[in-house]
């Protein structure tokens, strides 16, 4: 007995040794597909492309699943391999693909009729077609899809009466909504200066609306959207009854901030006519104040002061209250003073009514006025030229639109998503006569005919508009490519005054800031960046631009360009930013020895 115990041992550690040689020499030598195909499809995209070696075993065995598989999905649901028989580094494959099987028709069991039409699903829409399992599912998704969004959170959707016969299927659709479900109320749970009623809004989950899935699965991304407030965690569904109540983990965020950047631009001066020009520098700068939700409504208070240029200042104030009254519209206003240099004062308003939508898109329609002073002129050239200035004391007054939409994952250092705003304007201007110049009058000339030669009231056209694309190249990379541009139509001729003003940090960088006068324009923006953070980057830029300065005194078309280099770094005292930018115009190269120099500071509080 123990001698034939022994022998069987042996026999048996022999066999295992042998089975576990040929299954490594299988699994690690390449392998040829010998494939035999039996059943009624002998031609299909699924093998038409099978290769007729592969790397070991494992990788021609999950090939073969990957075949089993799609011609599952294609309907053919008995296909399976038959056989598999291993000769040295040869694999004889035998697989059966069965009959494709169809839909003999798919009917409505029990689902009402505005379900079915809201999912586009009809009867007879699959009859004789084939059966492919991941229509169905689309199909049932779709139900559950529009169930979940409109009260129905527990619904449930499947097949009965299910009939398989000769390769056919047929079957009836059927739903269960169970319980109406309506949202309750929102609670908020931590710090967050904000209020129940501004979260409501803003979310678009109202008491007594019906529940919505889909606005819970936005929850994350429009709070991400908001600068005053971050999440402990991810929001919660209380249900009780009839009632769904929504928990927000919420704390105070610091939003509002007081920054300044500040410039040098060169500039070469000459202090005679006989004189070499020196090369010195000019000190610009700009200060604000950016306060957000000081009152827990989500309400902003925006103060800038810009010193630009010699003798020119401006100074820009904005309000703006979100939810009036718990509606969806909301209102703002903002005030321009710009003063320049000992030429003349710009005071513009613009008072605005605006239905907003989600993830800062809104509609805005608004009314604008502006008013120009001209506060120094040259009589000498005027009385010698006998014509007007090119800038004059005008009033505008216009009504417009504008829209504005946004998909970026992260508004104020996005990785990805795309914005556009559009504004466009129409309205009345009117010329007023200058003190100043009617004073001039004499008894060889009279100033105020100048005025007879023009229109003193017409209509003007104002069209604006941005775009920006944001295409994450790597995790850490992002390419920005972007597009800016103004379009003044006028019957008149356009004085210096009404014209756009480019140039600088914002818009065409490597020039001096607002130094380029316009009638129309388009600058192109390629910008590269280097993630460091949520709110840290480092990035290389080139600013391409068409301009047409069209005026009463000259006709100039030029194609301005920048580029540059930068860093903008987050500390926990504030943001820092350094840039340097260069710039060229049509008929000239780029100056190396004029780069503009920007440092900036952004505090949060």
């Amino acid at each position: 007995l123990k001698m034939r115990i022994s022998v069987f041992f042996w026999v048996l550690v022999i066999l295992l040794l042998y089975i576990d040689s040929s299954s490594s020499l299988v699994a690690q030598g390449s392998v040829a597909l010998d494939l035999k195909i039996t059943g009624t499809e002998k031609e299909h995209p699924a093998w038409e492309e099978l290769a007729k070696t592969y790397s070991d075993s494992l990788a021609l065995i999950g090939e073969l699943q990957t075949i089993i598989s799609n011609l599952r999905n294609d309907a053919y649901l008995a296909a399976s391999i038959d056989t598999v028989i291993w000769r040295d580094t040869i694999a004889q494959v035998t697989l059966e693909t069965g009959a494709q099987y169809e839909w003999t028709s798919l009917e409505n069991g029990n689902v009402e009729l505005v379900f079915l039409e809201q999912v586009g699903f009809r009867e007879r829409l699959l009859d004789g077609k084939p059966f492919r399992y991941s229509q169905l599912v689309k199909i049932q998704e779709k139900l559950l899809n529009y169930a979940e969004n409109n009260g129905y959170p527990f619904a449930s959707v499947w097949l009965d009466d299910i009939v398989i016969e000769d390769g056919k299927i047929g079957a009836k659709i059927f739903m269960k909504k169970n319980k109406l479900i309506f949202f309750d109320k929102i609670k908020i749970h931590g710090n967050a200066k904000i209020t129940t009623r501004y979260l409501e809004n803003y979310l678009g989950i109202r008491n007594g609306e019906l529940y919505s899935r889909e606005k819970i699965l936005k929850i994350k991304s429009r709070l991400r959207e908001l600068p005053f407030v971050t999440e402990k965690q991810n929001a919660t569904v209380s249900f009780a009854g009839d009632q769904a109540t929504i928990n927000l983990f919420v704390n105070k965020k610091n939003a509002s901030r007081f920054d300044f950047l500040v410039g040098l631009q060169p500039r070469n001066q000459s202090t005679g006519p006989n004189t070499p020009e020196v090369r010195t520098f000019q000190l610009t700068g700009t200060f604000n104040a950016d306060l957000n939700n000081q009152f827990g409504r989500g309400e902003k208070i925006y103060i800038e002061f810009q010193q630009l240029r010699p003798e020119t200042q401006e100074l820009n104030l904005e309000l703006a209250y979100p939810y009036i009254l718990d509606t969806p519209f909301g209102m703002d206003l903002k005030f321009d003073l710009y003063k320049r240099d000992t030429a003349y004062l710009d005071v513009i308003s613009d008072l605005g009514i605006q239905y907003l939508f989600e993830a800062g898109t809104y509609l805005r329609v608004f009314w604008n006025r502006s008013t120009t002073n001209v506060l120094s002129i040259n009589e000498a050239l005027l009385l010698q030229s006998r014509r007007l200035p090119t800038i004059l004391d005008i009033n505008r007054s216009s009504f417009g639109l504008e829209y504005q939409i946004q998909k970026l994952n992260y508004r104020f250092n996005p990785s990805k998503g795309w914005m556009l705003n559009l504004r466009g304007g129409a309205g009345l201007k009117k010329i007023n006569k200058n003190n100043k110049i009617l004073k001039l009058a004499s008894t060889e000339f009279d100033p105020e005919s100048l005025y007879d030669t023009i229109n003193l009231q017409s209509f003007q056209y104002q069209l604006s508009g941005q775009a920006a694309y944001y295409f994450p190249l790597s995790r850490r990379t992002v390419l920005k490519t972007g597009v800016r541009g103004g379009y003044i139509i006028a019957d008149n001729p356009i004085y210096q005054n009404e014209q756009f003003r480019i140039g600088g940090n914002r818009i065409l960088r490597g020039f001096d800031e607002e130094s380029i006068f316009v009638t129309n324009y388009a600058v192109a923006t390629l910008e590269l960046r280097l993630l460091l953070g949520q709110n840290s980057y480092l990035f290389a830029f080139g600013d391409l631009g068409y301009t047409e300065n069209v005026r009463v005194d000259q006709r100039n078309f030029d194609r301005p360009a920048g580029m540059g280099a930068g860093i903008t770094f987050e500390t926990k005292v504030g943001l820092f930013g350094f840039s340097l930018a260069v710039g060229k115009q049509q008929n000239t190269g780029f100056d190396f020895r004029s780069v503009k120099t920007h440092f900036g500071y952004v505090s949060m509080f």
